[in-house]
């Protein structure tokens, strides 16, 4: 196992847990911290409650008893709805090398922190790293294997996984998380990217996302268009102006200005044939 060297004022780690009513899952969670290859001697967790009305912060104390960690913080703050400003909260105590904002619905294979510790530490290039995953759903799981990165895909699609491990420079730049769409991690990640962040993939599967009725991926669906629409306006730099008039019109119902498939935005190209289309077909 690799040795890294931290002082003994800062975590090597800083793990941001946002939660609400995930109790049900804490044990599954917990135990893949507590399974790590990793020891967990340098690694401080921060649990961010977001007005459970489970068991979720019975479940936090317990398992903050039982981790052998740096530290096991409880916050609970006011109820927001979501998990962006909830992780800020806890992003915002954070005191480690590297952060990490994990959901308690998720579950870590063995070698999840070690791998992304050994990648940033033996390549000071790279400021976040990401790996493959295994989906689970009631009925069947399958390995979600991601592309190698490239900014331009970033422009039309999310290709970076949410649980991924980044340098805490990142967040000293002023990158947070916002409310005002619900690709949350999406526009987490144009924002590290303009702020000069470069990303590894790992290809291998290193973590289990599993599917259910809570997931807040759920709300992103039914708020697609909007979600996509705020990325580019968060970030009009990052993307062609056309893109960005798209995204105004978006708002303003206009008929040259569709939500386009989930999860995509559509590029300058793709919106100008639309166009044509709509003026071809005597649409204004």
């Amino acid at each position: 196992m690799a040795v890294w060297c931290t002082s003994h004022l800062m975590a090597l780690i800083s793990i941001i847990i946002p939660n609400y009513n995930y109790g049900r899952f804490a044990d599954r969670f917990y135990g893949s911290l507590a399974g790590q290859t990793m020891s967990l001697k340098d690694v401080e967790i921060i649990f961010v409650d977001d007005g459970s009305s489970d068991d979720s912060l019975e479940q936090a104390r317990k398992w903050a008893a039982k981790l052998a960690c740096r530290s096991f913080e409880i916050l609970t703050p006011p109820r927001t709805g979501r998990p962006g400003p909830v992780r800020n909260t806890g992003l915002a105590k954070a005191a480690g090398k590297y952060l990490l904002s994990l959901d308690p619905d998720d579950e870590l294979l063995p070698e999840f922190l070690e791998t992304h510790v050994d990648v940033l530490e033996s390549n000071p290039k790279f400021s976040v790293s990401y790996s493959d995953y295994l989906e689970t759903t009631p009925d069947k799981s399958f390995n979600r294997f991601l592309p190698d990165f490239n900014p331009v895909q970033l422009r039309t699609q999310n290709t970076v996984a949410p649980c991924a491990l980044y340098r805490r420079e990142l967040w000293d730049t002023g990158v947070r998380y916002r409310e005002n769409t619900t690709y949350e991690d999406w526009d987490y990640w144009v924002q590290c990217l303009m702020a000069g962040g470069k990303f590894k993939h790992i290809a291998q599967p290193l973590y289990i996302h599993h599917i259910h009725e809570s997931n807040f991926s759920h709300q992103a669906e039914k708020e697609d268009g909007a979600g996509k629409a705020y990325i580019v306006l968060n970030n009009p730099g990052f993307f062609n102006p056309a893109v960005v008039q798209w995204a105004q019109d978006y708002f303003r119902r206009r008929v040259h200005a569709p939500s386009f498939q989930r999860g995509y935005i559509p590029t300058a190209d793709e919106l100008l044939k639309l166009s044509d289309v709509i003026r071809a077909a005597g649409c204004k």
